[in-house]
């Protein structure tokens, strides 16, 4: 299974963060306020379901509320309450080190054995460590299997050390099987004692009803650009004019800001993750901000990044308009961009819309090849996309 996070990582400062502030922007969350009422409301068998955006915060969400759920010093900010960060307990949770702390995350269907499920999970808490908001990208299909479900289920039986609470936490749960899901049901609906099932995904719309029911659901939210921003120049080795750029394409997830500035020059990641959100946003925004950040991203006098750029957004354009047509994610060679291209295909339904946008890039192309002005053909192009995405 390969990670889409990369193993260099030069520009982080300072490895893991482990001691988070009591101002920290998590605490400040409404999703943040829930957890801290269901502590004090002393909810020691329950189960949630925090949603939203990957790489906004929801693992660590988890993680922080495992911390409260068995901090020795918990401490009270004077509206929410807080981890102390610094107990024998808190220490080891933030280091995901806990013995009461289980985590159950998919993988691809030809390692579905117990084993290879820890090693692969054992290899994602490495990537956690190092940076928490890291975002997982499968190479492949992957899913919960019935086998972890069961053999998790199976662990539950057991007793708890000492005070501990302990906490299940089950990461992409959109990713589980149904057959998975049923055996969990009972357990997801009454966990055992001084037990906490919290199950993580990005759209609550994709899992089963009967999941749905059995769990209180919280939103986490995107994060604000000021503290994607703040977190960016505390941690890694940036400009404040970089920082700022990537903060507002990033979308409200640390994670893909994390994506943007960690890709190696070699391997093109980081532009490939600019040049993909630009095409999101051609869908996404409104207003003239795709103009805004082409027009940052793109240098007047590099014909290759402007080609680079509109060549990706030919293949995706591809890959949307088969998905749109098949629902075959067998087609889509976009792997890493799935998610979205899901999600993107619905603007698809009109038939020639692909063969317009297609036609207009291919056009622009001919025009660079003929050295005419770069930015001014793409902001151009840009308009052009949009006046057709919108006759859509």
């Amino acid at each position: 299974m390969k990670f889409g996070t990369t193993e260099k990582q030069s520009t982080r400062l300072n490895g893991y963060k482990l001691t988070l502030s009591s101002n920290f922007f998590i605490y400040s969350t409404r999703a943040w306020q829930i957890l801290s009422n269901a502590y004090k409301q002393e909810k020691s068998s329950s189960t949630f379901l925090l949603y939203g955006k990957e790489g906004s915060g929801r693992w660590l969400h988890a993680v922080a509320f495992t911390a409260l759920m068995n901090c020795e010093n918990p401490q009270d900010t004077g509206t929410v309450m807080i981890p102390c960060h610094e107990c024998r307990n808190c220490l080891n949770i933030f280091h995901l080190n806990f013995e009461s702390l289980k985590i159950a995350l998919p993988i691809p269907p030809h390692e579905n054995k117990v084993e290879n499920a820890i090693d692969l999970t054992n290899e994602y808490i490495a990537l956690k460590k190092d940076e928490p908001f890291a975002v997982l990208k499968a190479s492949k299909s992957t899913n919960i299997s019935i086998a972890l479900a069961r053999e998790i289920k199976k662990s539950l039986g057991m007793r708890i050390e000492g005070n501990d609470t302990r906490v299940v936490l089950f990461y992409k749960m959109e990713r589980m099987r149904h057959d998975s899901a049923d055996a969990l049901l009972k357990m997801i609906e009454e966990p055992p004692a001084k037990t906490i099932i919290m199950l993580i995904a990005d759209n609550i719309d994709s899992l089963l009803p009967t999941i749905q029911s059995r769990a209180q659901k919280i939103k986490v939210p995107p994060v604000k650009v000021e503290d994607i921003k703040s977190y960016l120049l505390d941690n890694y080795d940036l400009t404040e004019k970089k920082a700022e750029l990537v903060s507002r394409l990033a979308e409200g997830s640390i994670g893909d800001a994390i994506d943007l500035i960690e890709g190696s020059s070699e391997d093109g990641h980081s532009d490939r993750a600019v040049n993909f959100l630009l095409f999101k946003s051609l869908f996404l925004d409104t207003g003239a901000e795709t103009l805004s950040r082409m027009n940052e991203m793109i240098s007047a006098r590099d014909k290759s990044i402007a080609i680079d750029l509109l060549t990706l957004w030919q293949h995706l354009i591809r890959d949307v308009a088969r998905y749109a047509v098949t629902s075959d994610e067998a087609e889509i060679s976009n792997i890493d961009f799935l998610s979205d291209i899901r999600s993107l295909s619905s603007y698809f339904n009109r038939k020639n819309l692909a063969s317009e946008l297609a036609e207009s890039i291919k056009f622009t192309l001919a025009d660079l090849n003929r050295n005419v002005h770069i930015q001014g053909a793409l902001m151009a192009l840009v308009l052009k996309m949009k006046a057709s995405i919108a006759g859509a």
